[in-house]
């Protein structure tokens, strides 16, 4: 679905549209291509889209699309995995459902753990695609392992907590 006041000002901030199943579709890999050349970072969801259910629980990353390993191969960028878990205790359900858990988030509190994996240099790999879902799979597991232990501080190989504390 287009938001169009949104999207415009996404693109004018440097954000590259997505534009599946028509003829711009390849543009949005050219487009994030220069932005890797000019130095720019580049967050891709590698499963192409947003997951269909609608439960408040985390699930393993989709299966993946090549458009991320192509990208990486072509420009010779390194592919840092990440994985978050929680993203669904703010707002999931229904759109009534994802606005009220946004407007009450604030007062809920919902922990939210994110994980950066090491980097991947897909170059150097025979299989890059299960490279990428495997690093994206360990990366996945750490923020929900994370999250699902609700220490306090620093997770799992000393990473700050998502909500910007710092441990003792």
């Amino acid at each position: 679905m287009a938001v169009p006041l949104l999207g415009q000002a996404l693109t004018r901030e440097g954000h590259v549209p997505v534009h599946r199943g028509s003829r711009r579709a390849p543009d949005a890999l050219r487009a994030a291509a220069d932005a890797l050349t000019a130095g720019r970072g580049v967050l891709i969801y590698p499963e192409g889209c947003l997951p269909r259910y609608r439960a408040s629980h985390d699930r393993l990353p989709g299966r993946l699309k090549s458009g991320v390993v192509r990208l990486a191969l072509s420009t010779g960028a390194p592919v840092l995995p990440v994985g978050h878990a929680g993203a669904r205790r703010v707002s999931s359900g229904p759109l009534a459902g994802q606005l009220a858990g946004w407007a009450t988030a604030p007062v809920r509190r919902p922990r939210v753990h994110v994980h950066i994996g090491p980097a991947l240099r897909l170059d150097t790999s025979d299989r890059p695609l299960d490279d990428l879902e495997t690093a994206l799979a360990q990366a996945w597991s750490t923020a929900v392992s994370a999250l699902e232990g609700g220490t306090e501080g620093e997770g799992p190989e000393g990473e700050d907590r998502a909500d910007g504390e710092h441990g003792p």
